[in-house]
Protein backbone atom coordinates (compact mmCIF):
# COMPACT_ATOMS: atom_id res chain seq x y z
CA UNK A 1 0.00 0.00 0.00
CA UNK A 2 1.86 3.32 -1.09
CA UNK A 3 2.44 5.90 1.50
CA UNK A 4 1.29 9.36 1.56
CA UNK A 5 4.51 10.55 0.18
CA UNK A 6 4.45 8.32 -2.79
CA UNK A 7 0.42 9.35 -2.98
CA UNK A 8 1.53 13.01 -3.56
CA UNK A 9 4.50 12.19 -6.12
CA UNK A 10 2.11 10.37 -8.20
CA UNK A 11 -0.16 12.96 -8.39
CA UNK A 12 1.88 15.50 -9.35
CA UNK A 13 2.85 13.98 -11.92
CA UNK A 14 0.08 13.15 -13.30
CA UNK A 15 -1.07 16.89 -13.50
CA UNK A 16 2.49 17.72 -15.11
CA UNK A 17 1.41 15.46 -18.05
CA UNK A 18 -2.18 17.04 -18.24
CA UNK A 19 -0.25 20.30 -18.04
CA UNK A 20 2.39 19.01 -21.06
CA UNK A 21 -0.59 17.64 -23.23
CA UNK A 22 -3.09 21.23 -22.78
CA UNK A 23 -0.03 23.07 -23.95
CA UNK A 24 0.48 20.66 -27.06
CA UNK A 25 -2.98 21.03 -27.58
CA UNK A 26 -2.53 24.72 -27.64
CA UNK A 27 0.18 24.64 -29.94
CA UNK A 28 -1.32 22.84 -32.60
CA UNK A 29 -4.59 24.61 -32.85
CA UNK A 30 -2.29 27.81 -33.29
CA UNK A 31 -0.56 26.40 -36.21
CA UNK A 32 -3.37 24.73 -37.72
CA UNK A 33 -5.15 28.67 -37.45
CA UNK A 34 -2.70 30.05 -38.59
CA UNK A 35 -2.63 27.67 -41.66
CA UNK A 36 -6.06 28.17 -42.56
CA UNK A 37 -5.73 32.12 -42.24
CA UNK A 38 -2.58 31.71 -44.91
CA UNK A 39 -5.00 29.55 -46.98
CA UNK A 40 -7.48 32.03 -46.70
CA UNK A 41 -5.33 35.09 -48.03
CA UNK A 42 -4.22 33.01 -50.33
CA UNK A 43 -7.65 32.52 -51.87
CA UNK A 44 -8.41 36.14 -51.52
CA UNK A 45 -5.44 37.11 -53.27
CA UNK A 46 -5.58 35.28 -55.96
CA UNK A 47 -9.68 35.42 -56.29
CA UNK A 48 -8.41 39.78 -56.29
CA UNK A 49 -6.09 39.13 -58.45
CA UNK A 50 -9.08 37.67 -61.32
CA UNK A 51 -11.08 40.54 -60.25
CA UNK A 52 -9.25 43.69 -60.41
CA UNK A 53 -5.70 43.24 -60.71
CA UNK A 54 -5.48 44.60 -64.60
CA UNK A 55 -1.69 43.00 -64.42
CA UNK A 56 -2.77 39.89 -62.84
CA UNK A 57 -3.37 36.60 -64.14
CA UNK A 58 -6.57 37.49 -66.04
CA UNK A 59 -4.58 39.71 -68.60
CA UNK A 60 -2.50 37.15 -70.21
CA UNK A 61 -5.15 34.86 -70.42
CA UNK A 62 -7.82 37.71 -71.49
CA UNK A 63 -4.83 38.43 -74.32
CA UNK A 64 -4.26 35.09 -75.60
CA UNK A 65 -8.35 34.38 -76.02
CA UNK A 66 -8.38 37.46 -77.77
CA UNK A 67 -5.29 36.34 -79.48
CA UNK A 68 -6.57 32.63 -80.48
CA UNK A 69 -10.27 34.12 -81.04
CA UNK A 70 -8.54 36.29 -84.30
CA UNK A 71 -6.39 33.01 -85.89
CA UNK A 72 -9.54 31.56 -85.45
CA UNK A 73 -11.45 34.05 -87.53
CA UNK A 74 -10.98 35.87 -91.18
CA UNK A 75 -12.32 39.95 -91.78
CA UNK A 76 -14.06 39.78 -95.78
CA UNK A 77 -14.21 42.36 -97.73
CA UNK A 78 -17.42 41.83 -100.26
CA UNK A 79 -17.57 44.32 -102.31
CA UNK A 80 -20.77 45.74 -103.96
CA UNK A 81 -21.54 44.42 -107.33
CA UNK A 82 -22.63 46.90 -110.24
CA UNK A 83 -25.71 47.03 -111.51
CA UNK A 84 -25.63 43.81 -114.06
CA UNK A 85 -28.05 45.35 -116.85
CA UNK A 86 -27.04 48.33 -117.13
CA UNK A 87 -23.62 47.11 -117.39
CA UNK A 88 -24.89 44.80 -120.12
CA UNK A 89 -26.14 47.50 -121.38
CA UNK A 90 -23.17 49.78 -121.62
CA UNK A 91 -21.25 46.65 -122.97
CA UNK A 92 -23.44 46.29 -125.84
CA UNK A 93 -23.53 49.46 -127.40
CA UNK A 94 -19.75 49.68 -126.91
CA UNK A 95 -19.29 45.89 -128.91
CA UNK A 96 -21.46 47.59 -131.75
CA UNK A 97 -19.25 50.99 -132.12
CA UNK A 98 -15.98 48.20 -132.18
CA UNK A 99 -17.81 45.57 -134.72
CA UNK A 100 -18.32 48.66 -137.09
CA UNK A 101 -14.96 48.81 -137.81
CA UNK A 102 -14.24 45.29 -137.73
CA UNK A 103 -13.23 43.72 -141.40
CA UNK A 104 -16.28 41.39 -142.80
CA UNK A 105 -14.30 37.91 -141.64
CA UNK A 106 -14.57 38.83 -137.99
CA UNK A 107 -17.70 40.98 -138.04
CA UNK A 108 -19.84 37.65 -137.88
CA UNK A 109 -18.60 36.19 -135.12
CA UNK A 110 -18.57 39.76 -133.25
CA UNK A 111 -22.19 40.08 -134.43
CA UNK A 112 -22.76 36.63 -132.98
CA UNK A 113 -21.42 37.61 -129.06
CA UNK A 114 -23.43 41.13 -129.56
CA UNK A 115 -26.51 38.72 -129.87
CA UNK A 116 -25.87 36.60 -126.85
CA UNK A 117 -25.28 39.82 -124.79
CA UNK A 118 -28.63 41.73 -125.92
CA UNK A 119 -29.93 38.08 -125.39
CA UNK A 120 -29.28 37.81 -122.06
CA UNK A 121 -30.61 41.72 -120.64
CA UNK A 122 -34.55 39.95 -120.53
CA UNK A 123 -32.97 37.59 -118.50
CA UNK A 124 -30.91 39.65 -116.75
CA UNK A 125 -33.81 42.04 -116.20
CA UNK A 126 -35.95 39.14 -114.76
CA UNK A 127 -33.50 38.28 -111.68
CA UNK A 128 -33.30 41.30 -110.48
CA UNK A 129 -35.47 41.60 -108.27
CA UNK A 130 -34.53 38.52 -106.66
CA UNK A 131 -31.01 40.04 -106.47
CA UNK A 132 -31.85 43.23 -105.31
CA UNK A 133 -33.34 41.27 -102.32
CA UNK A 134 -30.44 39.65 -101.22
CA UNK A 135 -28.56 40.40 -97.87
CA UNK A 136 -24.65 40.64 -98.40
CA UNK A 137 -22.93 38.85 -95.65
CA UNK A 138 -21.37 41.46 -93.10
CA UNK A 139 -18.00 39.33 -93.00
CA UNK A 140 -17.03 40.02 -89.57
CA UNK A 141 -15.22 37.23 -87.55
CA UNK A 142 -16.06 34.97 -90.08
CA UNK A 143 -14.31 31.69 -89.49
CA UNK A 144 -11.60 30.05 -91.16
CA UNK A 145 -11.74 26.83 -89.73
CA UNK A 146 -14.40 23.17 -89.79
CA UNK A 147 -16.19 21.67 -92.09
CA UNK A 148 -20.01 22.78 -93.63
CA UNK A 149 -22.54 19.63 -95.10
CA UNK A 150 -24.76 20.22 -97.67
CA UNK A 151 -26.62 18.86 -100.81
CA UNK A 152 -27.59 20.54 -103.87
CA UNK A 153 -30.78 18.58 -104.99
CA UNK A 154 -30.91 18.22 -108.82
CA UNK A 155 -32.88 16.72 -111.55
CA UNK A 156 -30.30 14.07 -111.77
CA UNK A 157 -30.18 13.13 -107.81
CA UNK A 158 -28.59 14.22 -105.02
CA UNK A 159 -25.11 15.80 -104.93
CA UNK A 160 -23.82 15.97 -101.33
CA UNK A 161 -20.54 17.83 -100.63
CA UNK A 162 -18.34 19.49 -97.70
CA UNK A 163 -17.58 23.00 -97.52
CA UNK A 164 -14.07 23.32 -95.91
CA UNK A 165 -13.41 26.68 -94.54
CA UNK A 166 -10.10 26.79 -94.69
CA UNK A 167 -9.49 26.86 -97.78
CA UNK A 168 -11.73 29.94 -98.55
CA UNK A 169 -13.05 31.07 -95.55
CA UNK A 170 -14.42 34.19 -97.27
CA UNK A 171 -16.22 32.28 -100.38
CA UNK A 172 -17.50 29.52 -98.20
CA UNK A 173 -19.61 32.09 -96.44
CA UNK A 174 -20.64 34.13 -99.43
CA UNK A 175 -21.77 30.64 -100.48
CA UNK A 176 -23.39 29.61 -97.66
CA UNK A 177 -25.16 32.60 -97.85
CA UNK A 178 -26.74 32.25 -100.86
CA UNK A 179 -27.59 28.73 -99.91
CA UNK A 180 -29.30 29.86 -96.99
CA UNK A 181 -31.04 32.95 -98.78
CA UNK A 182 -32.51 30.14 -101.41
CA UNK A 183 -30.39 31.72 -104.49
CA UNK A 184 -29.74 28.72 -105.87
CA UNK A 185 -33.15 27.10 -105.99
CA UNK A 186 -34.76 26.55 -109.59
CA UNK A 187 -31.73 26.92 -111.47
CA UNK A 188 -29.57 25.53 -114.07
CA UNK A 189 -26.02 24.55 -115.00
CA UNK A 190 -25.81 26.10 -117.74
CA UNK A 191 -21.73 25.22 -119.05
CA UNK A 192 -19.85 22.03 -119.57
CA UNK A 193 -16.52 21.38 -120.63
CA UNK A 194 -14.58 18.40 -121.41
CA UNK A 195 -10.93 17.34 -121.82
CA UNK A 196 -10.08 17.96 -125.46
CA UNK A 197 -6.11 16.79 -125.89
CA UNK A 198 -6.18 17.83 -129.15
CA UNK A 199 -7.41 21.22 -128.63
CA UNK A 200 -4.72 22.01 -125.33
CA UNK A 201 -8.03 21.47 -123.26
CA UNK A 202 -7.84 19.69 -120.19
CA UNK A 203 -10.80 21.25 -118.26
CA UNK A 204 -13.82 18.63 -117.24
CA UNK A 205 -16.22 20.97 -115.12
CA UNK A 206 -20.14 22.04 -114.68
CA UNK A 207 -20.55 25.39 -114.23
CA UNK A 208 -23.37 27.06 -112.52
CA UNK A 209 -25.10 29.11 -110.08
CA UNK A 210 -26.52 31.92 -112.54
CA UNK A 211 -30.05 32.31 -111.64
CA UNK A 212 -30.19 34.12 -115.34
CA UNK A 213 -28.79 30.84 -117.15
CA UNK A 214 -26.56 33.46 -118.95
CA UNK A 215 -23.47 33.26 -117.31
CA UNK A 216 -23.28 36.49 -117.05
CA UNK A 217 -25.78 37.23 -113.82
CA UNK A 218 -24.09 36.82 -110.35
CA UNK A 219 -25.52 37.99 -106.92
CA UNK A 220 -25.33 41.77 -105.33
CA UNK A 221 -21.89 41.23 -104.34
CA UNK A 222 -18.09 39.65 -105.32
CA UNK A 223 -15.79 37.79 -102.53
CA UNK A 224 -12.01 38.31 -102.62
CA UNK A 225 -9.74 36.13 -104.19
CA UNK A 226 -8.41 33.25 -101.73
CA UNK A 227 -5.69 31.39 -103.82
CA UNK A 228 -5.78 27.75 -103.21
CA UNK A 229 -2.70 26.44 -101.40
CA UNK A 230 -3.47 22.82 -101.20
CA UNK A 231 -3.70 22.08 -105.04
CA UNK A 232 -0.69 20.25 -106.34
CA UNK A 233 1.38 21.95 -109.08
CA UNK A 234 0.35 20.19 -112.78
CA UNK A 235 3.03 18.16 -114.56
CA UNK A 236 5.26 19.63 -117.32
CA UNK A 237 3.07 23.14 -116.66
CA UNK A 238 5.04 26.29 -118.24
CA UNK A 239 4.67 29.22 -115.53
CA UNK A 240 3.87 32.43 -117.06
CA UNK A 241 5.33 35.68 -115.43
CA UNK A 242 2.51 37.50 -113.64
CA UNK A 243 0.30 34.49 -114.19
CA UNK A 244 -0.72 32.30 -111.49
CA UNK A 245 0.38 28.77 -111.73
CA UNK A 246 -1.36 25.87 -112.88
CA UNK A 247 -2.53 23.78 -110.70
CA UNK A 248 -4.79 20.47 -110.64
CA UNK A 249 -8.38 20.75 -109.43
CA UNK A 250 -9.11 17.27 -108.06
CA UNK A 251 -12.26 15.31 -109.84
CA UNK A 252 -15.06 16.55 -107.12
CA UNK A 253 -13.41 19.91 -106.18
CA UNK A 254 -16.26 22.91 -105.63
CA UNK A 255 -14.49 26.14 -106.93
CA UNK A 256 -15.70 29.52 -107.22
CA UNK A 257 -15.88 30.76 -110.90
CA UNK A 258 -14.59 34.33 -111.45
CA UNK A 259 -13.71 36.71 -114.77
CA UNK A 260 -10.00 37.90 -114.97
CA UNK A 261 -10.99 40.87 -113.05
CA UNK A 262 -9.39 40.42 -109.32
CA UNK A 263 -12.09 39.68 -106.60
CA UNK A 264 -15.09 38.81 -109.04
CA UNK A 265 -16.15 35.99 -107.74
CA UNK A 266 -19.95 36.36 -106.91
CA UNK A 267 -22.18 33.04 -107.10
CA UNK A 268 -21.00 31.22 -110.06
CA UNK A 269 -19.42 27.74 -109.64
CA UNK A 270 -18.23 25.03 -110.67
CA UNK A 271 -18.19 21.12 -110.17
CA UNK A 272 -15.11 19.22 -111.43
CA UNK A 273 -15.66 15.68 -112.56
CA UNK A 274 -12.71 14.81 -113.56
CA UNK A 275 -8.83 16.31 -112.38
CA UNK A 276 -8.59 19.28 -114.37
CA UNK A 277 -5.86 21.79 -115.08
CA UNK A 278 -6.39 25.82 -114.43
CA UNK A 279 -4.16 28.52 -113.03
CA UNK A 280 -4.81 28.72 -109.35
CA UNK A 281 -7.26 31.77 -109.35
CA UNK A 282 -10.30 30.16 -108.45
CA UNK A 283 -11.12 29.76 -104.83
CA UNK A 284 -11.74 26.18 -104.21
CA UNK A 285 -14.47 25.93 -101.35
CA UNK A 286 -14.98 22.34 -101.18
CA UNK A 287 -15.69 18.83 -102.54
CA UNK A 288 -18.54 16.74 -103.79
CA UNK A 289 -18.99 13.21 -101.53
CA UNK A 290 -18.36 9.98 -103.25
CA UNK A 291 -22.04 9.58 -104.10
CA UNK A 292 -22.11 12.97 -105.72
CA UNK A 293 -19.13 12.92 -108.07
CA UNK A 294 -20.67 9.67 -109.23
CA UNK A 295 -24.25 11.50 -109.83
CA UNK A 296 -22.57 14.42 -111.55
CA UNK A 297 -20.36 11.85 -113.73
CA UNK A 298 -23.85 10.72 -114.28
CA UNK A 299 -24.81 14.11 -115.97
CA UNK A 300 -21.36 14.55 -117.56
CA UNK A 301 -21.61 11.26 -119.07
CA UNK A 302 -24.39 12.43 -121.57
CA UNK A 303 -22.65 15.04 -123.42
CA UNK A 304 -22.33 18.27 -124.32
CA UNK A 305 -24.04 20.60 -127.08
CA UNK A 306 -22.68 23.31 -128.79
CA UNK A 307 -23.42 27.08 -127.36
CA UNK A 308 -26.14 28.55 -129.92
CA UNK A 309 -23.49 31.38 -129.79
CA UNK A 310 -20.34 29.54 -130.86
CA UNK A 311 -19.39 28.99 -134.26
CA UNK A 312 -21.32 25.67 -135.17
CA UNK A 313 -18.65 22.49 -134.56
CA UNK A 314 -17.08 20.90 -137.87
CA UNK A 315 -19.07 17.68 -138.93
CA UNK A 316 -18.11 14.99 -136.62
CA UNK A 317 -16.01 17.23 -134.56
CA UNK A 318 -15.60 16.82 -130.62
CA UNK A 319 -17.55 19.28 -128.78
CA UNK A 320 -15.32 20.41 -125.85
CA UNK A 321 -16.90 23.21 -124.26
CA UNK A 322 -20.76 24.35 -124.69
CA UNK A 323 -23.50 23.19 -122.43
CA UNK A 324 -25.20 19.79 -120.98
CA UNK A 325 -27.30 17.78 -123.63
CA UNK A 326 -29.69 17.42 -121.40
CA UNK A 327 -30.72 20.18 -119.01
CA UNK A 328 -29.34 20.09 -115.38
CA UNK A 329 -31.47 22.02 -112.84
CA UNK A 330 -31.02 22.64 -109.14
CA UNK A 331 -34.21 22.61 -107.68
CA UNK A 332 -32.32 23.23 -103.91
CA UNK A 333 -29.53 23.39 -101.93
CA UNK A 334 -29.68 22.87 -98.53
CA UNK A 335 -26.93 22.94 -95.27
CA UNK A 336 -26.73 20.23 -92.71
Amino acid sequence: MPSNEERRAAALKKLEQQNEQRAAAARKRKVLGISAGAAVVVVLVAAGCYLWLPQGPRGPLRFAAENRYKTLHTQCDYADQKDQVAALQQNIAQGKEQTAKLPAAQKTEADRQIKRLEDAVPKLQAQAAFVKGLKKPSGKDVPNTGDVSGELTTNFGALPFTLDRSWAPCNVESFASLISQKYFDGTQCFRETAADAAAGANVSVLQCGDRSNTALGGASWTAPDETPTQLKAAPNAQAQMGSAPTVIYPAGTIAMAKSSAPNSASSQFFLVYADTQLPASYSTIGKLSDSGLKTLKSITDKGIDPSPYDAPPAAGAKVSDGVPKETVTVSGAKLS
